[in-house]
């Protein structure tokens, strides 16, 4: 129980974190720019044409040549600028195409994918230039696979290697950021998660949770375009993007589902089950080379916006509801679903969707973080008190609460659960005891001292044969210990020590002696039908015991009399 009380610490430090990296991001837009001296775009000026047109249109960069399609070569041409930069090379980017690059008629760069058949990725290319290329004619041929990337020209820049990298970093590092930010939070919840296992504690939850941060941060780090600086495989990011990305809503519903088991579960339900069809078929059609990630895309988008209505009208729902733990929770699902709804809208209504990265969803991840954390928590630790209020709860309906042996409840649902399973021990006693005297010591001194009589009789018991197996009171002054896989042999030791304990006790006994009886008998399965049988010859030894030993008393009272 101890590893529990970390919880709070945890995500009082989570969020310390989370705030202190919100007010690093907001100062970023304070660095200063790049130099224009170091670097240049080449941005207007550019003769497009097909290969197989003579037309030709002049277009500026980034920009779209219309008329393409799958295979179809663009070829774009400009002049390169008389000014001269130290180690100077361009910096082109493709878009799921190959590239050829001449500089005055002459090839100094060429990127061609081993399956010109299947999309390649997308990626920057560092093409060095020659000394004497000011004023040189430079000609690019572009080509894809894929019907919506034929005709993209991204930005095409010169100046140093150095210049190129700080400017991708500068375009791209905040999403970069934010994404490694949501892997790390995605993974101290999974450490959570273990901790709380490893107490005893399962919160799967938690692991939903943090399944969904830490795809939804792959997602980001892969669309953000920093990224290709460190992985120079394009195929790889691709997969993780898509792949992270198609994953991503599978553990936000079933989180949503386990945690607050909101009124249109079975909807959500039935959207969790489509988006895993989804992912196993698009990932095994592309695994096989018959579709690419992007012919079902749309697909997933139009599915994404069915279930954001969904999930918004569940979230407003539940707030309504009423429910304390639930209502951040489901802000942050609103503020999330509607960040996803902005970018999926950016994507398909901008001119050049290619452009588009998910800005605002990483802000809509971080606030619904924040918000998520701060409900889960509170989650947490009401069902922790509510299970902690049900266990005193449970102890106390199969606890006797003045010896703390268990109750007859509990024994007769013991005796149940052996008699269904009886062949399975070796062997089963049951030895039944009775405390002699109670009614006098009450009579006599009061129930106070009859209370105190039973404890100390409940806990010689404890000290002999409690050391063989279960205690338990089933009566005022009735107690039964069940043992099992144990040898006859050594319950009759502890019955001796038993006496021998009384027979100490009460030499030193002040007030009231103690005096008890018991009757021990085991199953026989050649005689008995269940433990029903063992008990009553057992309670029938005990009273025998009980009669003998009022035999003996009477007559040493008797033999004093004298």
């Amino acid at each position: 129980m101890r590893k529990i009380r970390i919880a709070p610490q945890l995500f009082v430090l989570t969020a310390i974190f989370i705030c202190t990296l919100i007010i690093f991001i907001s100062s970023v837009g304070s660095v200063n720019p790049i130099s224009r001296d170091e670097s240049a775009t080449i941005t207007d000026g550019w003769t497009c044409s097909w290969v197989d047109s003579d037309e030709e249109i002049i277009l500026s960069l980034p920009g779209r040549v219309p008329g393409g399609h799958a295979g179809r070569i663009l070829h774009i041409a400009n002049t390169l600028p008389e000014r001269f930069f130290n180690s100077p090379s361009l910096m082109i980017r493709t878009s799921e195409q190959s590239v050829t690059v001449h500089l005055n008629g002459i090839s100094i760069y060429e990127y061609i994918p081993g399956n010109p058949q299947r999309a390649p990725g997308s990626m920057y290319h560092f093409i060095s230039l020659p000394n004497g290329y000011g004023g040189g004619r430079l000609d690019i041929y572009l080509s894809s696979p894929l019907d919506q990337f034929s005709g993209i020209v991204n930005a095409v820049r010169i100046g140093s290697i150095t210049s190129h990298i700080l400017y991708i970093l500068q375009q791209g590092s905040v999403g970069l950021f934010l994404a490694v930010v949501a892997i790390m939070l995605g993974f101290i919840m999974l450490a959570f998660f273990v901790s709380m296992c490893a107490s005893g504690s399962r919160h799967p939850n938690i692991l939903y949770l943090a399944l969904f941060v830490v795809l939804s941060g792959c997602w980001m780090s892969s669309e953000s375009r920093a990224l290709e600086l460190f992985i120079r495989n394009p195929l790889l990011i691709t997969c993780v993007a898509f792949m992270s990305q198609y994953l991503a809503p599978i553990p936000l519903l079933a989180f949503v589902i386990s945690t607050y088991k909101p009124k249109h579960t079975s909807w959500l339900a039935v959207y969790l089950h489509i988006f895993a069809a989804h992912f196993l078929v698009s990932t095994t059609l592309y695994l096989l080379g018959i579709i690419e990630f992007y012919d079902t895309v749309i697909f997933f988008h139009s599915l994404l916006a069915s279930c954001v209505v969904v999930f918004l009208y569940t979230a407003v729902t539940e707030m309504r509801r009423g429910k304390k733990s639930a209502k951040l929770f489901f802000l942050g699902c609103i503020v999330l679903s509607m960040s996803i709804c902005a970018d999926v809208a950016r994507y398909y209504f901008r001119s050049l969707p290619w452009t588009v990265k998910p800005v605002i969803y990483q802000y809509g991840l971080l606030i619904f973080i924040i918000t998520t954390t701060a409900s889960l928590a509170h989650h947490i630790f009401l069902s922790h008190e509510e299970k902690i209020s049900h266990d005193i709860l449970m102890s106390l309906a199969f606890t006797d609460t003045l010896t703390g042996f268990k109750n007859r409840r509990s024994f007769d649902e013991r005796i149940t659960a052996i008699n269904e399973n009886i062949d399975s021990y070796s062997s089963v006693h049951l030895v039944i005891l009775d405390i002699n005297g109670l009614k006098k010591v009450n009579d006599t001194y009061g129930h106070r001292e009859g209370d105190q009589l039973i404890i100390d009789g409940a806990r010689l018991i404890k000290e002999t044969l409690g050391q063989l197996g279960e205690m338990f009171r089933i009566g005022g002054d009735e107690f039964v210990v069940l043992v099992t896989n144990i040898e006859p042999y050594f319950i009759q030791v502890e019955l001796d020590n038993l006496n021998k304990m009384i027979a100490d006790f009460n030499q030193n006994a002040s007030t009231f002696q103690i005096s008890i009886a018991y009757g021990f008998a085991s199953f026989n399965k050649d005689h008995d039908m269940d433990l029903n049988d063992v008990f009553e010859r057992a309670d029938k030894s005990m009273y025998i015991c009980k009669e003998n030993q009022k035999g003996l008393h009477q007559a040493i009272r008797q033999n004093k009399s004298y």
